[in-house]
């Protein structure tokens, strides 16, 4: 050849010849005329049955005021072909932005939408082409820009579905930001022509829209009709997966009613981030209850139609679903046991109570149900101020609330986390937070974790723990605990700790009289009582501690150590009394006992 192609594309040689051979052109790359037959058949394909619009969105669950929406457009369409016999045309674009989370059936809506639009000879194809990143970006200018051309080619005469916008806005993604600006090209050039015959659906979340809008400015008059996908409510979620299980082949178990089901998927939606509902929920657990069918069947040796593709309730249930987890209320109950903080308390029920109205919201399919929001925290206190055992007590109510899958924590420092070798601290702080999955991530005194500028082996475990806490915000909580001083330096100098760890509680030391609430707590323990003047002698005690105003006083710990201290005290009193005593002698902790 003289031109054209080397016979090399994408890294494949397709083959080698010597120059003066013909062109070699790949099919992406050209308009391929079809024939005559080629041409009847299409006809014949498109003078099947009409298309039963109302039929077709009866099918799709929930999304009503996008189903109206779509009925409203196909009259427009047919009121429009009546105008434009007068002279009046509709130059409003058909291209539209449908906004909702990822889970809603954004791929059902662009099937109805591509044969309706097809029934009304304004496409020539009932063809959904679904684009996303893979589909357009490549890893330079020239592949992006054949990626696009290629594709959009392919898609003429239909509707085009582009289903993760947002991902192709980041300031640092040129490719992902030049592809973007192409497709909005490609379709602005048909507006600019009055060709309609091929739509362009953008699917995305709200909070997407302002950085597509940013990266391509068009975009908002290109496609300046937003449909807006609510979330599904329980009831909606069970019809899905109803849908589900008879696409995949299978059948729901006569005894697997409505309101079984949704029971059953209650806990699921309740703990499921919101990009991860709606349909992407109701795969993976469809997914899930044919494995655990699966082996069920197959140990149980059936052969029957029936049995190999009926689902059962148990086939749904999680075997290991809040193995032995207290309920809530039991849980609330430790929470309000605890002496003292008082603050600390409200903070946690606001937390509770934050989320089971989200959990309401999201059952009932309403808005402002989110459930993922960040519930990493920081823990700002003085040692022995209950910093763990409140942990430990929320990560038991995340748990009964369903955000937590296990509820169970993780205790670290920084020796748990930094290696004394190159290389081995990343490892090490990831096998930490892989064994806290499903539970909480307790980092005690964190600040330690980067002593100064030159401790890289500690920054190195920070901006892995900062990583792997975003790679895994849906399966895990991470509290960050320390001193108050020391942690407000850590957060004022690592921002990527601030933004990820917004929530800050801080554990105020105890007051006199809590302090003897916790000694007495312990001491009763150990079936011990103090005389009066033993009490008076002790609260004088701490009342001194608490002046003291020490990071090592006025905390349970010290309280603990002082008492402990007592015991050995009355331990050596008693020893030196031969003569038998009276049992209540044994019981009591004397004024002297505190002196010693």
């Amino acid at each position: 050849q003289s031109g054209g192609h080397d016979g090399k594309e994408k890294g494949e040689r397709h083959f080698r010849c010597e120059n003066g051979h013909g062109c070699y052109l790949l099919l992406d790359d050209v308009t391929v005329i079809t024939s005559a037959a080629e041409r009847a058949a299409r006809a014949a394909e498109d003078a099947k049955e009409p298309f039963d619009l109302e039929s077709e969105l009866e099918n799709i669950v929930g999304i009503e005021a996008v189903k109206g929406h779509i009925l409203s457009m196909r009259n427009r369409l047919e009121v429009g072909r009546r105008r434009a016999a007068f002279g009046v045309q509709d130059t409003r674009p058909l291209n539209m932005l449908l906004v909702g989370n990822r889970g809603m059936d954004f791929k059902g809506v662009a099937q109805v939408l591509a044969g309706m639009l097809h029934s009304l000879d304004v496409t020539t194809s009932p063809k959904v082409t679904e684009l996303s990143r893979k589909d357009i970006v490549g890893s330079n200018t020239e592949q992006t820009e054949k990626m696009c051309s290629s594709v959009l080619r392919k898609a003429s005469g239909g509707i085009v579905l582009l289903t993760d916008a947002p991902s192709l806005c980041e300031k640092s993604d040129h490719y992902g930001q030049m592809a973007l600006g192409q497709v909005a090209h490609y379709f602005e050039d048909l507006e600019s022509k009055q060709t309609r015959d091929t739509v362009l659906l953008v699917a995305l979340p709200r909070s997407g829209l302002a950085s597509v809008f940013t990266t391509a400015p068009g975009m908002s008059t290109l496609a300046p009709t937003q449909l807006e996908f609510m979330d599904y409510s329980t009831d909606e979620v069970a019809q899905l997966l109803e849908k589900t299980v008879e696409s995949r082949g299978f059948k729901l178990h006569a005894d697997l009613n409505r309101e079984k089901l949704v029971d059953i998927l209650k806990p699921a939606i309740a703990r499921c981030p919101e990009d991860k509902a709606g349909k992407v929920l109701v795969d993976k657990l469809v997914d899930e209850a044919i494995h655990r069918q699966t082996d069920r069947v197959h140990l149980s040796n059936t052969v029957s139609k029936a049995s190999l593709l009926s689902l059962t309730e148990e086939d749904f249930v999680e075997p290991d679903a809040n193995p032995g987890g207290d309920s809530l209320e039991m849980v609330l109950g430790r929470l309000d046991g605890i002496i003292g903080l008082g603050g600390v308390k409200n903070h946690v029920r606001s937390l509770v109570a934050q989320l089971e109205l989200a959990q309401k919201k999201k059952l009932a399919g309403l808005p402002g149900s989110k459930v993922n929001a960040c519930m990493h925290m920081v823990f700002s206190g003085n040692p022995g101020t209950g910093k763990t055992t409140v942990a430990r007590i929320v990560a038991e109510l995340l748990q009964a609330l369903g955000y937590l899958k296990r509820g169970h924590l993780v205790e670290t420092d920084r020796a748990g986390l930094v290696a004394p070798y190159v290389g081995q601290t990343a490892i090490k702080t990831q096998e930490v937070v892989q064994s806290a999955i499903g539970g909480m991530l307790f980092v005690d005194e964190a600040y330690a974790l980067v002593k100064d500028v030159k401790d890289s082996f500690g920054r190195e475990a920070l901006d892995t723990l900062i990583k792997l806490v975003e790679d895994h915000r849906d399966q895990l909580v991470v509290v960050l605990a320390g001193y108050p001083v020391e942690m407000n330096e850590l957060m004022a100098h690592n921002p990527g700790v601030r933004s990820r760890f917004p929530t800050t509680i801080l554990f105020e030391d105890y007051s006199v009289s809590e302090l003897m609430q916790i000694a007495r707590q312990f001491l009763g323990s150990q079936h011990l009582n103090l005389t009066d003047e033993a009490s008076a002698m002790l609260e004088k005690q701490l009342g001194v501690m608490v002046d003291a105003k020490d990071v090592q006083n006025g905390n349970g710990r010290a309280v603990r150590n002082v008492v402990e201290q007592a015991m050995r005290a009355q331990a050596l009193r008693l020893s030196d009394n031969k003569a038998s005593l009276a049992p209540h002698l044994l019981s009591i902790i004397e004024a002297a006992d505190l002196i010693a």
